[in-house]
């Protein structure tokens, strides 16, 4: 058995950083000594060092306790789920970076960025109008409501996508930003979200040219839209639109927004 002096200087952490892992019921002794001192088994050091390894790897303490109690399989999804967040944070310090060196000091560019810090869940409700500009727009109100019913708060609303048409109607979705593990109403699907980071415009609903001035905005700095491509009504807006698109790092395998669809047109 090992003090824990010994035992820090094993793991190299400070005696300070055990004490704080046993006060948040991380990494306990092995025992205790007649004494009352800490005595720490060699077999922990390996456990000491995976706990400060995802220290530094932004992982917060409460996560760490959760994954040490959990079996194999969960584990690996909260593994898979870290894997994605930090894959999105990197890519979101990346694109920041660029995008301030790009800034000129009289005026910015029209494109701007969005960040969804969180894993969230899109829910799209079925919709149908006659062809114009925002056509869907009389289907946000309705779709809200019936989240609401049930208790589930909306992120962001307004988003819409538009499938096909037929016998002179369009027929699209419209969506909600709402958080994960929510009960869904009956008509509606989810589609879920992981942490993204989106190039967004704000546009006419007659300006065809919009998405191309995202994608030569991106490919100037070294990215490229990847992953969903949405359009938001605005709120008390009658003729724009908010262009969000997906966005990684040419020559990157790993995508930003994880999720696929397309969106097309600004409802019409």
């Amino acid at each position: 058995m090992l003090t824990i002096s010994q035992f820090a200087d094993r793991c190299g952490l400070p005696a300070s950083a055990l004490r704080f892992y046993e006060r948040r019921g991380l990494l306990l002794p092995a025992a205790r000594r007649e004494n009352g001192y800490r005595a720490y088994a060699p077999e922990q050091v390996a456990e000491a060092r995976f706990i400060s390894s995802l220290r530094a790897a932004g992982i917060s303490l409460s996560a760490i306790r959760e994954f040490l109690r959990r079996d194999a399989r969960t584990r690996e999804s909260m593994l898979t789920a870290w894997r994605q967040d930090l894959s999105a944070r990197l890519l979101s310090l990346q694109l920041a970076d660029q995008y301030l060196r790009g800034l000129g000091t009289t005026s910015g560019p029209r494109v701007h960025l969005e960040h969804w810090s969180e894993p969230s869940l899109l829910v799209w409700f079925p919709a149908s109008a006659p062809p114009g500009p925002l056509a869907f727009r009389a289907a946000v109100p309705a779709g809200k409501k019936a989240l609401e019913r049930r208790g589930i708060p909306v992120l962001t609303s307004g988003y819409v996508r538009t499938l096909d048409i037929e016998a002179g109607r369009l027929l699209g979705e419209v969506g909600f930003r709402i958080k994960p593990r929510r009960r869904l109403p009956p008509g509606c699907r989810g589609q879920e979200v992981p942490p993204s980071l989106f190039a967004t415009l704000e546009c006419a609903v007659r300006d065809e040219p919009a998405a191309h001035r995202v994608f030569r905005f991106l490919a100037e700095l070294g990215f490229r839209p990847d992953g969903l491509h949405l359009e938001r009504y605005l709120p008390g807006v009658s003729d724009r639109y908010l262009l969000l698109l997906g966005v990684q790092r040419l020559g990157s395998d790993a995508t930003a927004s994880g999720g696929g669809g397309s969106s097309h047109g600004a409802g019409g």
